[in-house]
C-alpha cells in the first residue's frame, strides 16, 4: 500500500508503471516501505481489490501530523490556521456501474453515468496545503450533510491548527455555521442564489451603505489585470441575518481586465463570516477570501492533472476499491506537495508539478532520508 502512494505521488497512476516503479526502487527505500520482494501490476490489482478502507484515514492523518511536528507544514501563508472544505469527484464514468456510487442520466442523449464524489478539507493556511481528511459522497447524500460529519473529526484531530473554516455556497447554512461556532471556530462562507434570502440581504445593505473601500489588491495573470475591491458591513445586530455567529458581511469585487482590451468582466461575490472585526486586518481578510482558492488552484487541480484522478482508475472493481485509491492518492498528494515545498525555487516560483514528481523519484532511488521521513505511513 506505501508503494502504491509513493508510486502515485511520482506520477505513476497506472498499475503496470507502479511495477516498474518498485523495481527500480533503491534498497533502502524498499525496506522503509515494506517491499521484501518483486510485486507484479497484478498483485498490486489483488491488493486493492481486497484491501478496506479502514485505517486509511488514520495513516493519512500521522502523515500530516509528522509534517506538522518536523515544521514541514506551517502557518507560512496565512496568520490563523485556515481549512478549505469543498466538493470534489474522484471517479466518474459513463461505462462502467459500480455498486453504491451516484448514478445520473443525461435527458438529451439517455447516457447513464456513475460517479463517486468526496468532501474534502484542505489546509490552506499552508503552502504545502495538504489534505487532512475527506468524507465521500453517496448516493442520495449531499455535501452540506457531509460536513456535519467531516467538520467534527477535524476538531478533534486538527483543532489546534484550525481556527477558521472556508467553504463554498454549497455548505453555507444554519446547521454548518452553527457547528463551527459551536467548536469555537470560525468561518467564512460563500452567499449565491441557493441562499436567496441572504443574497438578497447582502446586496440590499450593500446598496443601502456600500461603506469605505477596505482593501485593493491587483495582480497581472494569465494575461490580464485583476483587480479586486473588498467592503465589509457589520451585521451582529440585524436580526434577519439568519445565520449562528454571524458578525460581517463581506462584498468582493472583481475586475478583469485582458491586456490590450478596451473593455473589463466584472463579478462581484457576497460572503458571511463570524470572525470580529478586528481579528483581521482588512488586507488579511481579503487574502482569506482569495486563500479559499488555494483547495482549487493547489489540492483539486494537482490531483485531476498531476495525480490523474480525474482520467485514470486503476482499480473499479468495487466502490472500497475506489475509496482505497482515493485515500492513498491523497496520501501520494501530501508526500509530493510537502516535497515541493521544501524544493529550490526557480525564478521565485515552485517547481513545477511534473518537475517535482521527477526529483522525487530520483531522491527514492537514492532513498533520501528526508523522502523517508514524508513517506512513512503510519
Amino acid at each position: 500500500m506505501a508503494v502504491l502512494a509513493v508510486a502515485f505521488a511520482c506520477g505513476r497512476p497506472r498499475l503496470r508503471r507502479v511495477e516498474d516503479f518498485a523495481e527500480d526502487l533503491g534498497a533502502g527505500a524498499r525496506r522503509r516501505l515494506g517491499l521484501t520482494g518483486r510485486a507484479s501490476d497484478t498483485t498490486f490489482y489483488r491488493v486493492l481489490t481486497q484491501q478496506q478502507t479502514k485505517g486509511l484515514r488514520e495513516s493519512a492523518q500521522a502523515q500530516v501530523r509528522q509534517l506538522i511536528n518536523a515544521k514541514v507544514v506551517r502557518k507560512d501563508l496565512f496568520p490563523l490556521g485556515a481549512v478549505a472544505i469543498d466538493g470534489k469527484t474522484f471517479w466518474s464514468s459513463s461505462r462502467v456501474h459500480v455498486e453504491g456510487t451516484k448514478t445520473s442520466v443525461d435527458e438529451k442523449t439517455g447516457v447513464m453515468t456513475s460517479s463517486l464524489m468526496s468532501l474534502r478539507a484542505v489546509l490552506i493556511s499552508s503552502q504545502v496545503r495538504p489534505c487532512l481528511d475527506f468524507e465521500v459522497i453517496g448516493d442520495k447524500e449531499g455535501e452540506a450533510p457531509a460536513f456535519r460529519v467531516l467538520f467534527p473529526r477535524l476538531v478533534e484531530s486538527f483543532g489546534g491548527q484550525l481556527e477558521v473554516v472556508t467553504a463554498d455556497a454549497g455548505l453555507t447554512c444554519r446547521e454548518n455555521a452553527a457547528q463551527v461556532t459551536a467548536a469555537g471556530k470560525h468561518y467564512l462562507f460563500a452567499l449565491k442564489g441557493n441562499q436567496p434570502k441572504l443574497y438578497a440581504l447582502a446586496e440590499q445593505m450593500f446598496a443601502a451603505h456600500p461603506g469605505g473601500l477596505k482593501a485593493k489588491s491587483m495582480e497581472l495573470r494569465n494575461g490580464a489585470t485583476v483587480v479586486r475591491e473588498l467592503h465589509t458591513i457589520t451585521v451582529s445586530d440585524v436580526d434577519s441575518m439568519d445565520l449562528p455567529g454571524a458578525t460581517q458581511l463581506w462584498r468582493v469585487r472583481q475586475v478583469t481586465t485582458l491586456h490590450g482590451a478596451t473593455e473589463s468582466s466584472e463579478e462581484v461575490r457576497y460572503f458571511a463570516t463570524s470572525l470580529l472585526p478586528s481579528r483581521l486586518t482588512p488586507t488579511q481578510q481579503l487574502s482569506l477570501v482569495r486563500l479559499h482558492w488555494g483547495i482549487e488552484n493547489g489540492h483539486n487541480w494537482t490531483m485531476d492533472v498531476a495525480l490523474s484522478e480525474d482520467d485514470i482508475q486503476p482499480c473499479r472493481k468495487s466502490r472500497a476499491a475506489l475509496e482505497v485509491v482515493a485515500w492513498l492518492r491523497v496520501i501520494g498528494y501530501n508526500l509530493l506537495s510537502a516535497w515541493r515545498s521544501g524544493s529550490a525555487r526557480k525564478d521565485r516560483q515552485p517547481l513545477p508539478w511534473a518537475r517535482a514528481m521527477e526529483q522525487l523519484r530520483d531522491a527514492l532511488l537514492l532513498c533520501s532520508e528526508r523522502v523517508l521521513l514524508h513517506a512513512t505511513l503510519a
